[in-house]
C-alpha cells in the first residue's frame, strides 16, 4: 500500500505552533529590508531576530523529536535540510544577539 502527504499535512496534523516558524522568519527579513528599523529601532531587529531564530529553531527541534518518536502513518528522518534550516535558525539568533551587543556598547 502506498501513500503520500504532504509537508502541508505532516504540519497540519503536527503541532499547532510550527506555523510560526515561517511567520518569524519572514519577520526577521523583513526587519532585516528596512534599513529604518535596524539603523532608528536596533533594540525592535535585534528582538526580532533573537525570539524569531530561538523559537524557530525551538519549534523545528521539538517537531522532529516528537516525529520520530510517535509512530505515524508516513516513515520520517532527519535530513539534510532539515539540519541546514536549524542551523540558519540558530545563525539567526547568534547574528541578532551580536548585532545587539555590538549597537548597545557605548562609544
Amino acid at each position: 500500500m502506498n501513500d503520500s502527504v504532504s509537508g502541508y499535512d505532516l504540519a497540519r496534523e503536527g503541532d499547532k505552533f510550527l506555523w510560526f516558524v515561517p511567520l518569524f522568519m519572514v519577520a526577521v527579513v523583513v526587519f532585516g529590508l528596512l534599513r529604518l528599523i535596524w539603523e532608528k529601532m536596533p533594540v525592535v531587529f535585534a528582538l526580532a531576530g533573537t525570539v524569531g531564530g530561538a523559537v524557530s529553531a525551538y519549534l523545528m527541534y521539538h517537531e522532529r523529536s516528537i516525529t520520530n518518536n510517535s509512530p505515524r502513518l508516513v516513515a520520517t528522518q532527519w535530513t539534510l535540510l532539515f539540519w541546514l534550516g536549524f542551523a540558519a535558525s540558530l545563525g539567526v539568533l547568534t547574528a541578532a544577539f551580536i548585532f545587539y551587543v555590538r549597537r548597545s556598547r557605548s562609544p
